[in-house]
């Protein structure tokens, strides 16, 4: 028997079959990818969009109450008429400001309202792609089980990982909102007992 005459009776169940590799499915979770940054771009923009156009009209407001104060100051008859005013003029303003603070709060929380619900879904289609790419490319591998097993078990983690880590920063998220609505009622509050202290 000749070497080379061995090397031909290898054992058919032991000739492995090359790996097929099919790019479009590494290359559809990549597209997916850029059109969510794409998205999440778009929600920033938007968001800037609200908080400057909040903005915009705060000016406005503040340019129109200042001149009705400017006019009615200019027509006050006594000193007594003009600590009125001002009293008046800052019994107003912590509720104003109050106010102006939660409607940036609320374009802020939809704005990561809506990332985190994009980013949610971009998760879950990426891990799914990623498992059904491995699958067709080990598929007709001999002893792959392992390896799909392994991918599966780390792609699980890593879902769990990320969900822990949401369920956190929501949760921090929370916290920070009803600190900042305690803070600013009690601020209003002490501003109003301050007025209401300098008036009497």
């Amino acid at each position: 028997m000749s070497c080379c005459s061995a090397a031909t009776s290898i054992p058919p169940n032991l000739i492995r079959k090359p790996l097929m590799i099919n790019f479009d499915q590494f290359a559809a979770p990549t597209q997916a990818s850029v059109d969510t940054l794409f998205g999440l771009s778009a929600q920033a923009f938007e968001s800037v969009e609200k908080l400057t156009a909040l903005n915009l009209q705060t000016i406005k407001t503040l340019l129109a109450e200042s001149q009705e104060t400017s006019q009615a100051a200019l027509l006050a008859k006594s000193p007594a008429d003009l600590l009125k005013l001002q009293a008046e003029a800052l019994q107003a303003a912590p509720e104003k400001a109050a106010a102006y603070g939660r409607q940036v709060q609320a374009i802020f929380a939809s704005f990561a309202a809506a990332q985190r619900a994009t980013l949610d879904a971009q998760f879950a289609d990426v891990q799914a792609k990623f498992l059904d790419a491995v699958s067709g490319v080990m598929k007709d591998a001999p002893g792959t089980e392992q390896i799909l097993a392994l991918a599966k078990s780390a792609s699980e983690a890593a879902k769990n990982a990320y969900e822990g880590t949401n369920k956190a920063a929501k949760q921090v998220a929370d916290a920070l909102t009803a600190n900042a609505e305690q803070v600013t009622d009690a601020v209003v509050k002490n501003s109003k007992a301050a007025v209401a202290t300098t008036e009497a």
